[in-house]
Formats: C-alpha cells, sequence, structure tokens
C-alpha cells in the first residue's frame, strides 16, 4: 500500500502519501476518495506531507489525479468539508500557505489551508465540520 490512512477520529481523516505520487499512489488514493464519496457522512481530509518533495509527479500520473478531481468536484464540495495539509517544512509552508485556500477551491470545490502541526489542522478541519452539520 502506497497511502497510509488514519479513519480513527472520524469523521476527520489522515492520510499520508509517502514520497511518492505514482500511479500506484493515485490508483489507491483514487479509491478512497471514492469510498469516501459513496458514503453518507460529510468529511475532513488532514494530509501529512512529510518533508520537502522530490522529483516532481509524471505528467500522466497528475492529469490523470486532475482529470478525476475535475469529473468529482462536485460530489467532493457537497462531501468534504475540507483539507488540511500539514508539513513540518518550513519552505513548503511558506510556499504553499498564500495558494492554497484558492487553488483548493479550485480543484476540489471545499476549503483548504497548511498547517505546521496537525494540533492546528485538526482544530481548522473540526471547526467546518461543525459549521457544516
Amino acid at each position: 500500500m502506497a497511502i497510509v490512512l488514519d479513519e480513527s477520529a472520524w469523521p476527520l481523516v489522515t492520510i499520508n502519501l509517502g514520497d511518492q505520487f505514482d500511479r500506484e499512489t493515485v490508483d489507491e488514493y483514487i479509491a478512497y476518495w471514492e469510498k469516501l464519496l459513496a458514503g453518507k457522512t460529510r468529511f475532513g481530509i488532514m494530509m501529512i506531507q512529510k518533508g520537502e518533495r522530490g522529483e516532481r509527479p509524471d505528467r500522466e500520473v497528475t492529469k490523470l489525479y486532475m482529470d478525476w478531481c475535475k469529473s468529482h468536484k462536485e460530489q467532493i464540495s457537497r462531501s468534504c468539508a475540507g483539507i488540511a495539509v500539514v508539513t513540518a517544512s518550513s519552505k513548503l509552508l511558506a510556499l504553499y500557505k498564500p495558494v492554497t485556500a484558492l487553488s483548493t477551491k479550485k480543484v476540489y470545490g471545499c476549503p483548504g489551508n497548511v498547517f505546521a502541526g496537525e494540533a492546528e489542522a485538526q482544530e481548522w478541519l473540526g471547526a467546518l465540520l461543525q459549521k457544516n452539520q
């Protein structure tokens, strides 16, 4: 399994995609999204990003994922309260913080934000889940 999932704080789901954003990872990630979207409960996603990203993902893999997001955006916006990205990298935090809200809304149709720690991300997602009930 390329991704690590933690549903112990449901409806808050923690996902760690690891270091590779390859075809196997994307296939697993899409399958998990489809499982989440098939449920009737709103959820929030906390993405754990370890360290700096290495190589850029393969263009074909990125296109596959973006096409899937585009075709499921309406479903995602109804079911997902928000997506919080957690990164320990101050470089990535500074890079992503200004653009994450806009890009997440554009791609997924739901709120997005970047945090340096999991506690902050959980608090933010918890507030969104409460608000959307």
